[in-house]
């Protein structure tokens, strides 16, 4: 018996003006990466609670646009779909000091996350022989050690859009339902259920091996 894999939270339009993917992307290299860096880098950030949030929220408007009746939407009203989506996607919100700030969503935080996991990755490939670095007449492959320095930029970035959210995430900690998804803690808050840290491990070693 297969089992089904868990729908991507974004596609390859979501790297418009973000990564060169958009233009020359390999789709079926970039989707493992998406659902990789959504289950190991994502998931573990938000937690289980808001992150099954977002699913269903994604679940439903997939489903209306595809004209879809009876769309479930996981019995959240209207506001809360519409804070959900802010979560996702970003927006303008009034943070804890008064002031109108301005945060990006996680789905920014999952591009950055994704790209330079397919930055450092794609540029190998799976052979008969074993894994090969892909070249031709034209070009020579990036050094490794510039393909890793890629990827921790982009983790940087994401890193980064994921301060501002969390942000957003704290002005939330009063309102049902994402009390029960965000610790009380002030404007410092971080996620229930979660450490804050991604399950990421991207070093490379090698040594020489003798007889």
């Amino acid at each position: 018996m297969s089992c089904e894999l868990e729908p991507l939270l974004i596609d390859r339009f979501d790297f418009d003006c973000v990564g060169q993917v958009a233009k020359h992307c390999d789709w079926d290299q970039l989707c493992v990466y998406i659902r990789e860096q959504q289950n190991l880098s994502l998931l573990p950030k938000l937690g289980q609670c808001l992150y099954n949030m977002i699913s269903c929220w994604k679940d439903y408007g997939d489903c209306l646009s595809a004209g879809g009746e009876d769309c479930d939407d996981c019995g959240y009203t209207a506001d809360q779909l519409a804070i959900i989506e802010n979560i996702f996607c970003g927006g303008t919100y009034q943070a804890c000091d008064g002031t109108t700030k301005r945060h990006f969503g996680v789905k920014r935080m999952l591009v950055h996350y994704a790209y330079g996991a397919y930055i450092y990755g794609h540029g190998y490939q799976d052979t008969p022989a074993g894994v090969v670095q892909k070249a031709n007449q034209d070009s020579l492959p990036a050094p490794l050690n510039e393909l890793r320095n890629i990827d921790k930029k982009n983790r940087n970035s994401a890193e980064y859009y994921w301060e501002m959210t969390k942000d957003y995430l704290c002005t939330l900690k009063d309102i049902d339902p994402f009390a029960s998804c965000i610790c009380d803690c002030g404007c410092s808050c971080t996620c229930k259920n979660c450490q804050g840290k991604t399950r990421q491990n991207r070093g490379v070693n090698f040594k020489n091996i003798s007889k």
